[in-house]
């Protein structure tokens, strides 16, 4: 897997897990899962953006896809 895949990857699962579980006034907000979540636009009525599993996602990806092509 390319690091452009992996990234795609890990950008879709960062906005769609959060809006998942509740958007800004979710249970994914108030928990430990909210650290480091961001609401990319201001006035957006309840997208969010989560740092860490977009890179989480993004290297776990590439290191699963990069052992299991070998």
């Amino acid at each position: 897997m390319k690091w452009t895949s992996a990234l795609m990857l890990g950008a879709i699962l960062a906005f769609v897990l959060p809006l998942a579980f509740g958007g800004t006034g979710g249970v994914w907000r108030h928990s430990w899962a909210g650290y480091g979540t961001i609401a990319p636009f201001d006035r957006s009525p309840g997208l969010l953006f989560s740092i860490p599993l977009f890179i989480g996602t993004s290297i776990a990806a590439r290191m699963f896809f990069n052992w299991h092509r070998s």
